[in-house]
C-alpha cells in the first residue's frame, strides 16, 4: 500500500508535459551531432594509431629489426581512418537527427 488515501496523487503523476521550442529542438540536435561526430573522430584516431603501431610492432618482429619512423602509424592509420569515420559518423548523425528534428516538428 503506497498510498494511503485513495484521492492522493503525485506531482510526478499529475505534471503536465512541457512543449519544446523549435530553437530548443533544432539546436539539441546540431550540438548532439557535432559531439557524436567528434567522439566518432576520436573514437577512430585511436584505434587506427593502435592498428598502426601493432603493425609496425608485428612488421619490426618479422624482419628483426627496431620500429624506427611511427609516424608511419599516424599517416598512413590513424588520421585516414580518423577522417573515415569522422564524414561516416557525420553523415550517419546529420540524417538520424534530422529525422528526430521532423518527427518532433510534426508533433508541435
Amino acid at each position: 500500500m503506497l498510498y494511503p488515501f485513495k484521492g492522493m496523487s503525485t506531482a510526478v503523476a499529475s505534471r503536465v508535459k512541457a512543449r519544446r521550442s523549435a530553437i530548443s529542438i533544432v539546436s539539441a540536435s546540431v550540438v548532439r551531432t557535432i559531439v557524436f561526430t567528434v567522439t566518432c573522430t576520436g573514437l577512430g584516431m585511436g584505434l587506427g594509431l593502435f592498428a598502426g603501431i601493432l603493425v609496425q610492432v608485428v612488421r619490426s618482429l618479422m624482419h628483426r629489426n627496431a620500429p624506427i619512423d611511427m609516424t608511419v602509424a599516424y599517416r598512413f592509420f590513424a588520421f585516414p581512418l580518423a577522417a573515415i569515420c569522422g564524414v561516416s559518423a557525420l553523415v550517419v548523425f546529420v540524417v538520424l537527427e534530422t529525422r528526430t528534428a521532423r518527427r518532433l516538428l510534426a508533433a508541435r
